[in-house]
């Protein structure tokens, strides 16, 4: 079974966009997996509703370990199973908590043995970040482009700065197919998912 790492920034919509994903799957029910960085496996059923609410949030940092669901997407005339994992979001700097350093750690090392990337960047905000040679993204980016295994996700396009920001993600990472996106209205998805289907 194939694995998709859903990887960026802190507040990329990471998680929202893997829950309201499943949603675009028409799955309406999850067992979802959390793994802790010392190896440790819980299992939890939710509905969407219950999982949007219990996991999603405006603060940094609200995903601190890695939480797999497996889906289902139909391809030709049968329904291919694959495993989309939610990660802790990274960045440059060394956090003060140590539980979210762990989280990161978990994140890099599970790019290193996922099947394929699906890096998410905020689009809403600022994209000066995004433009560092030497930021995070970059670095993601130019692992995924080597492995031949990477898809860039331009997410919040509801928001007003949205459009002016893309331009300045397209240029930063003109190597990437990126595909514009809202996790919050699931706009874009058709796309993700012909993307998907293509590669379980």
């Amino acid at each position: 079974m194939k694995e998709f790492a859903v990887v960026g920034r802190p507040n990329s919509g990471k998680t929202l966009f893997t829950l309201n994903f499943a949603g675009f799957l028409n799955c309406k029910k999850l067992d979802i997996t959390f793994r802790s960085p010392d190896g440790l496996l819980n299992c939890r059923h939710y509905s969407l509703a219950e999982a949007k609410k219990e996991l999603c949030s405006s603060d940094r940092h609200k995903t601190r370990m890695i939480q797999s669901t497996i889906l289902k997407i139909p391809v030709g005339k049968t329904n291919i199973s694959f495993k989309m994992t939610d990660t802790c979001g990274v960045a440059e700097e060394i956090h003060s908590e140590a539980d979210i350093r762990r989280g990161m750690a978990q994140t890099l090392s599970l790019l290193m043995g996922c099947d394929f990337i699906i890096h998410i960047v905020d689009v809403g905000t600022s994209a000066q970040e995004y433009l560092h040679s030497s930021g995070i993204d970059q670095e993601i980016s130019a692992y995924g482009l080597a492995r031949n295994r990477y898809l860039l996700l331009a997410n919040k396009m509801d928001l007003p700065a949205a459009h002016d920001n893309l331009s300045k993600i397209l240029t930063a990472f003109e190597r990437a197919k990126v595909l514009p996106i809202s996790a919050l209205h699931s706009r874009g998805f058709q796309e993700v998912k012909a993307y998907v289907a293509r590669n379980v």
